[in-house]
């Protein structure tokens, strides 16, 4: 056959060209074959991992469930669910149990008001209504508490309760969420809180009053004594009863000011003073001291402190007092170095003292600051004090926003560091030294003043120290005396004890006042030994003017004096 024979019609040409054109719709269609055994495979991968992901999601949707059931179940609060019509739909297992319900079942449907009605009773079934409607229609939750008795028992209970509604996407009720919070216990225990606390600040009044008011009676006597000619053996005496008073002085002063800070009324008073002047203070007190045991006492005070800071002065210096006497008390060889400087970096003030006393274990460190806690009783036993000290130090630092800390070798000494941001001030904020000095240094001879006190020897000294004054009061010992005189005599002032059998402080004070007139406005001054926290307080709204407690401070009544008697009585 020759090449250009025709071969069925086609020629040989034709057929090559169609042969091509084949093999390239072959090499297509076995591309586009591949390309679908790719989507084919991809596609069962991806159902797999659909298949797989429903499987986890199952699962973990029932492990989810498994965990919400066992939540509801053991919740121990009564939780109710409502649909839109106030039916319930769902209940934790511990109303079923309150109410003695067998199954859930037996209560599915019922509403809102027919339920609280049979297991809580009328009262309760009617506020349900009210809050139960108001819930649906402001879709607003309702909170507030309430006395429910579920199950009918009659021993109701307190409970928080929260009415929320149930809102979807579009903020449509759906129903709503009822959720009960038994506070019964908690308010139980609240109250036996307050009472007990009641019954502390009772006890701390008591004995605040029962050791003051001995204590106002051998300070005072002392302090009559002190005036006498005594020879040298007889002073000595009186500085030792001297000491021993300041020292249980001291220790009531401690409790008290523990009982305020743990009530958190211990309030500061800050106002500018002479830094300088209290270490210098401090230095003259301690050096005395530290003599007595044969110990020294090094002052090392930074030659820039400033004088004029701005802090609670009688605060600031109790801790220092407090870290020092710590010191002495448990040094017996060696000494105190006592130093103080200014931390450039922090701008705190910086005070440390170092000792060469006993030491402190160092598992014991942690307790030190605890109250009432005493180290190493055993090696101790002959130290006095509350373990309230450090306890209080520890407080004042950080009521003042500063910090307290100690290093310590045992047997060896310790060093206890205060740090404290004390604000900078001028020479010129400083109070005038002169008007210190002019508060005290005055007479008032003519004042007209009465004094209320149902112990005899509180009178005479309480008389001794207004003598001082130039004043020689009118005495009662009763309240109800003291109102005799009080019509009697117009009085520029009068000083009232507060316990007093019969008539007490309070009630007499109260009857000066309902007198009317000039008597209304009378100064009356508290005198008491209670000084407890809130004391102040009680006695100003019960008709006093001011307070002084006993044992009562010299300086402390002269300023009483100054202001509350007329300007006219006062002779500089």
């Amino acid at each position: 056959m020759s090449d250009g024979e025709d071969l069925g019609g086609l020629d040989a040409e034709t057929l090559r060209v169609q042969l091509k054109e084949a093999r390239l719709q072959i090499k297509k269609l076995n591309r586009e074959a591949e390309l679908v055994k790719g989507i084919i495979e991809r596609n069962r991968i991806t159902n797999a991992v659909k298949d797989n992901l429903s499987q986890i999601i199952s699962a973990s949707k029932s492990e989810l469930e498994k965990y919400m059931n066992l939540l509801l179940k053991n919740c121990p609060d009564v939780i109710l669910l409502f649909d839109q019509q106030g039916r319930i739909v769902y209940c934790t297992e511990v109303f079923l149990a309150l109410c003695h319900i067998p199954a859930f079942g037996s209560i599915r449907g019922m509403g809102f008001h027919d339920l609280f009605d049979r297991y809580a009773g009328a009262e309760t079934a009617q506020k349900a209504d009210r809050i139960f409607k108001s819930t649906f229609a402001d879709r607003k939750a309702h909170n507030g508490e309430d006395l429910i008795d579920f199950g009918k028992h009659g021993n109701p209970r307190t409970y928080t309760v929260q009415i929320t509604p149930m809102l979807d996407e579009d903020n449509l009720a759906l129903g709503c969420m009822a959720f009960f919070y038994d506070t019964t216990d908690i308010l139980t225990a609240k109250r036996e809180a307050e009472l007990a606390n009641k019954a502390k600040s009772d006890f701390l009044a008591t004995v605040s009053h029962e050791i003051r008011t001995p204590m106002n009676a051998i300070i005072g006597i002392a302090n009559i004594l002190k005036s006498t000619r005594l020879d040298s053996a007889q002073m000595e005496y009186l500085r030792g009863i001297q000491n021993s008073s300041n020292t249980l002085l001291n220790l009531i002063n401690d409790i008290l000011d523990f009982s305020k800070i743990e009530a958190g009324k211990l309030e500061l008073v800050p106002e500018y003073f002479n830094l300088p002047e209290l270490l210098r203070h401090l230095k003259t007190m301690f050096e005395l001291m530290f003599a007595q045991k044969s110990l020294y006492f090094t002052c090392v005070f930074d030659s820039a402190l400033p004088h004029a800071v701005f802090g609670d002065e009688k605060r600031v210096g109790q801790i220092l007092t407090n870290i020092l006497n710590n010191a002495y008390k448990y040094t017996n060889k060696g000494g105190v170095i006592f130093r103080v400087g200014l931390d450039g970096a922090s701008g705190e003030f910086v005070f440390e003292v170092e000792d060469t006393g006993i030491g402190i274990r160092e598992e014991a460190i942690h307790r030190l600051f605890t109250a009432f806690e005493q180290l190493d009783l055993v090696r101790n036993k002959k130290v006095v004090g509350t373990g309230l000290g450090l306890a209080i130090t520890r407080r004042l630092c950080e009521i003042m926003r500063g910090t307290i800390s100690v290093r310590s070798e045992y047997g060896a000494g310790s060093v206890f560091t205060v740090r404290l941001p004390l604000a900078l001030g001028r020479e010129e904020d400083l109070p005038s030294e002169e008007g210190v000095e002019d508060a005290i240094a005055f007479t008032a001879e003519g004042a007209r003043v009465l004094l209320v006190d149902d112990i005899q020897i509180n009178l005479e000294i309480a008389r001794f120290m207004l003598n001082g004054f130039g004043i020689e009061p009118d005495l009662a010992s009763s309240g109800a005396q003291a109102l005799s005189l009080v019509r009697e005599k117009q009085y520029d002032l009068i000083f009232m004890d507060h316990m007093m059998p019969e008539m007490d402080g309070v009630e007499a004070a109260q009857a000066v006042r309902a007198l009317g007139g000039p008597w209304a406005e009378m100064p009356i001054i508290a005198l008491t030994a209670n000084a407890v926290s809130g004391a102040k307080e009680m006695f100003l709204t019960n008709g006093f003017t001011d307070f002084l407690s006993k044992p009562m401070d010299n300086a402390e009544l002269a300023r009483c004096l100054q202001k509350w008697l007329p300007a006219g009585r006062i002779a500089g």
